[in-house]
């Protein structure tokens, strides 16, 4: 009788980390100048001091391709467009920063998936080609940093996706192999906190909720508290110690059905539990692009169900 009355406090727990409704609205928002270039989706972003640098997206569905790179400068809220991406055009890339310099690579161009990896530094503005990502499963990848690392997991072929898990150290300009996940699924998002590399959401039969952690210390997979609703072609990012998902579209499971959301929810990693922070005052939309400069997030283009989207807006938790 003891072990039942311990196994149902735990399950109360775990339901109740799962299961939050709290909402703490974000008050703190700003619209910044719109971006001058054409608008696009699934573009690929990485910080360097106080300054995001855009690469490559798309400006229509399934096609309009870019290799271009743009400078967002946060103290003067103003672009200016840099030297093209030395690879293909393409959406879906990985792009991280690492000791003060730029990787971006991997992601695929129509029907194309690539597995070449770039450095930039913003000391000359020039890139240098890096290992190649060692597996063919390049496309669509989540990514994180961790201590100096880069993590990646899941990926798409263009045939089928995998549960593959990969570390870069740009020390060594070594990938290695590291733990499968559990699961693979399609079109997830991610972000890190600490030691740790979280992924979820996500598309596999119906808009997935699971959210899963994998420790960089002990390489294991782990599955934390579930999203309260389920979504993809969604962006995350963590910030202050938080993580955050937001916008994307809730699939129907038919090509781009379903409606698009616009909602923000915060994971608290000390208490294993979501919040809803409202929504954001730019509308519903999914493949935006996210990053963080200082303590606010920002949040940028994307597309809705007519165009893609040219505004530029940032949020203080």
């Amino acid at each position: 009788m003891k072990r039942i009355k311990s196994l149902l406090v735990v399950t109360t727990i775990l339901l109740t980390a799962c299961t939050r409704v709290e909402e703490v609205p974000i008050s703190d928002w700003a619209a910044h100048a719109d971006f001058p270039g054409t608008a696009r989706a699934t573009a690929s972003t990485f910080v360097i001091g106080d300054n995001a640098y855009l690469c490559c997206g798309r400006t229509v569905w399934h096609g309009g391709c870019l290799n271009e790179v743009w400078k967002y400068e946060s103290q003067s809220d103003a672009w200016t467009q840099l030297d093209t991406f030395p690879g293909k055009p393409r959406v879906m890339a990985v792009a991280v920063t690492i000791n003060g310099k730029g990787y971006v690579g991997m992601g695929c161009n129509n029907y194309s998936v690539f597995r070449d990896f770039y450095e930039f530094d913003p000391t000359t503005g020039k890139w240098t080609q890096k290992a190649s990502f060692p597996d063919k499963a390049a496309n669509a990848l989540v990514y994180g940093v961790v201590d100096g690392c880069l993590y990646t997991a899941m990926g798409f072929d263009e045939t089928r996706y995998y549960p593959y898990t990969h570390k870069y150290d740009p020390l060594t300009d070594t990938w290695t192999k590291l733990p499968d996940a559990d699961h693979a699924y399609l079109l997830t998002t991610a972000f890190a906190i600490d030691k740790n590399f979280y992924v979820g959401a996500g598309y596999q039969g119906r808009n997935l909720r699971a959210v899963f952690s994998f420790n960089t210390e002990t390489q294991k997979w782990s599955q934390v508290a579930s999203l309260p609703e389920g979504r993809m072609l969604s962006n995350g990012l963590a910030l202050n110690g938080k993580g955050y998902i937001l916008l994307g579209r809730f699939w129907a499971g038919t090509e781009n059905n379903g409606r698009l959301l616009s909602d923000i929810v915060e994971y608290d990693p000390n208490e294993n539990a979501w919040t809803k922070r409202g929504d954001f005052p730019g509308g519903a939309r999914q493949n935006a692009m996210v990053f963080t400069i200082r303590d606010r997030g920002y949040i940028i283009m994307g597309e809705n169900d007519v165009s893609c989207l040219s505004d530029v807006w940032s949020f203080k938790p």
